[in-house]
């Protein structure tokens, strides 16, 4: 199963819905980008959810995978 399928019902929610459901964790409030780690595996892979703001609301979801240390994310 995809996993972005299972946070497709934050899309359209504002960032304090956001932070209540899922946590503030390390993101800068203010930022158009959120990051959350949703799975540590083997090898130092990390999977992460985006969520992308748009007028303060969730209009699109990423879920990528990542080896070591997520350096820097952007909107591409």
């Amino acid at each position: 199963m995809n996993k972005k399928n299972n946070y497709q019902h934050l899309v359209g929610r504002d960032k304090k819905q956001i932070v209540y459901e899922m946590g503030q964790e390390f993101n800068f409030y203010p930022n158009n980008v959120w990051t959350y780690i949703i799975d540590n595996g083997w090898f130092g892979r990390k999977t992460v959810l985006l969520l992308f703001f748009k007028n303060e609301k969730v209009y699109e979801i990423k879920v990528k995978n990542f080896y070591g240390k997520i350096a820097r994310l952007s909107e591409d």
